[in-house]
């Protein structure tokens, strides 16, 4: 995987070298109101992402990770993640998630915009799926700017806090991406400081 670039990030490949940075991250509570994170030590965690495949590529499946960076930091600002299936490698789901003190900013629209271009373009996927569990309306606001479409309601899709919930699924398809504008990055000056 290589690292990829935006205006004002850089998404940085999860590694078993690196793994530790992000086992840290999901320590954090709140991170878990709206998603199921993984309750594994941090030795164990590095085994699994040691484990990943190395290297995006067309017809390629697992699940690949990048931590979201500020380019000019080594501090982590969040995570993106894509999952491609055995049974469908022509579909991936993402995955994201910003710490709380930098949400707010568009970091999340951008690291994910990025992401759905490596998704597309590097690994050749035709569909990018993203779910969602109802309460959590700063992730489906960004859904909805990125163009993705409502796919309907998968009943207690997952598990959240130990208990199951429902969630919605949203879906993006390469010639909508393409469509939207796949390549319109906005100029540094449009974030806000």
């Amino acid at each position: 995987m290589r690292v990829i670039r935006t205006v004002r990030l850089r998404l940085v490949p999860v590694s078993f070298e690196n793994a530790g940075q992000l086992w840290k991250m999901l320590q954090q509570p709140d991170l878990r109101t709206y998603q199921d994170l993984p309750n594994l030590g941090r030795n164990a965690f590095a085994e699994l992402v040691g484990s990943r495949p190395r290297q995006l590529v067309p017809g390629g499946t697992g699940r690949f990770e990048w931590m979201v960076k500020p380019l000019r930091s080594r501090d982590a600002l969040g995570w993106v993640s894509l999952r491609i299936v055995e049974r469908e490698t022509n579909a991936g789901e993402i995955g994201y998630s910003i710490l709380r003190e930098h949400r707010g900013h568009g970091i999340a629209t951008e690291a994910v915009r990025a992401l759905l271009r490596e998704a597309f373009e590097a690994a050749g996927l035709s569909c990018v799926q993203a779910f969602c569990v109802p309460d959590n309306l700063a992730s489906l606001r960004l859904l909805e700017r990125l163009n993705f479409r409502s796919d309907g309601v998968l009943p207690h899709g997952a598990t959240v806090s130990g208990r199951p919930v429902n969630v919605l699924i949203h879906r993006l398809e390469r010639n909508r991406w393409v469509q939207s504008g796949k390549t319109m990055e906005m100029p540094a000056s449009a974030y806000p400081a």
